[in-house]
């Protein structure tokens, strides 16, 4: 990996010394990280920018959040950690407004454009009244609408570009890799069965939503919520994503890999060993190590599940 920082007055430099570097990227979390460590003879300057790249390819393009400075007698020790470009969109607020009909481009145009992002964003609209409530930050003003509609977040890449995370059409054979250990777990404390809610002007949980799948492995775990603030439209996705997050730990694969792993976030993947065969699992994240060990990539996938939604009313 190779690591290049500009000072706040645009000088480049790229530290030799490096001693470890970590860089982490999570589905369904806004911002990657960057931290790296290493050793030199000065002090640098203050850091802004800070840029990764594998094999030539950009793989983190951030911004300095820690620059961290120890002295003693075998000379400076650098600590830095940074955040992905989209930290731009997640601390700085949205302005409230209440939008008639919206679609996923025209709020790029109103929140991202002008901060250097690229729109590859498919064509999302609805025909109902939108709220950015105060406080909301640029991501999740954009996010929200994206999500509630499709029910997949944005994710930003190291070109600036923001798109749609979805899985993958296709499903890629694990097994072709350079795998040190995998470690299976299934966890059965999260995931909900069923959830009652209100409908409008309703005294009574009479709406239901329940999980088929859930119900068929013996889990019995209900919720009740009140929408009735929300817009109709919003409903529906509220509850089932309530139902689909409660399950996105029920199965997990853990793999530790030499080198590096170029796939990207949610791809599916098969993947056959000694502790069983894993159908169609997503990948949620990458962490890719390098120290005087070597280069190193620490993959969580989970299980691509459908949870068999009914619906039903009293």
């Amino acid at each position: 990996m190779k690591i290049v920082l500009v000072t706040v007055d645009g000088k480049k430099t790229e530290p030799k010394g490096v001693i470890s570097a970590t860089l982490t990227q999570t589905a369904e979390v806004a911002c990657d990280s960057l931290s790296v460590k290493f050793v030199g003879e000065k002090v640098l300057d203050e850091i802004e920018r800070v840029y990764a790249y594998q094999n030539d390819k950009l793989i983190f393009n951030g911004y300095c959040d820690c620059q961290r400075v120890t002295a003693d007698e075998n000379g400076f020790e650098t600590y830095i950690y940074a955040r992905s470009s989209a930290c731009l969109l997640v601390d700085n607020d949205a302005f409230a407004y209440t939008y008639n009909r919206p679609s996923a481009q025209s709020l790029f145009m109103t929140y991202a454009k002008e901060l250097g992002f690229v729109s590859k964003l498919p064509d999302i609209c609805t025909f109902k009244k939108y709220e950015v409530s105060s406080g909301s930050s640029l991501y999740g003003a954009i996010n929200s609408l994206v999500s509630t509609i499709t029910g997949n977040s944005i994710r930003i890449n190291a070109d600036n570009e923001i798109f749609m995370l979805k899985p993958s059409e296709n499903v890629i054979n694990l097994n072709n890799n350079r795998i040190i250990s995998a470690k299976s777990t299934i966890n059965r404390s999260e995931p909900i069965s069923a959830v009652h809610y209100k409908k409008e002007f309703s005294y009574l949980y009479d709406c239901h939503t329940y999980s088929k799948l859930a119900v068929d492995l013996g889990f019995s775990r209900k919720r009740y919520v009140n929408l009735v603030s929300l817009p109709s439209w919003q409903r529906n996705y509220k509850i089932s994503k309530m139902l689909k997050d409660s399950f996105k730990d029920y199965k997990r694969l853990e793999i530790k890999m030499n080198g590096y792993f170029d796939e990207e976030l949610f791809q599916r993947f098969n993947y056959s060993s000694s502790i069983g065969d894993f159908k169609d699992y997503l990948l949620y994240e990458k962490v890719y190590c390098v120290d005087k060990n070597g280069e190193k990539t620490r993959l969580i996938l989970k299980k691509n599940i459908d949870i068999s939604e009914v619906n039903y009313v009293d």
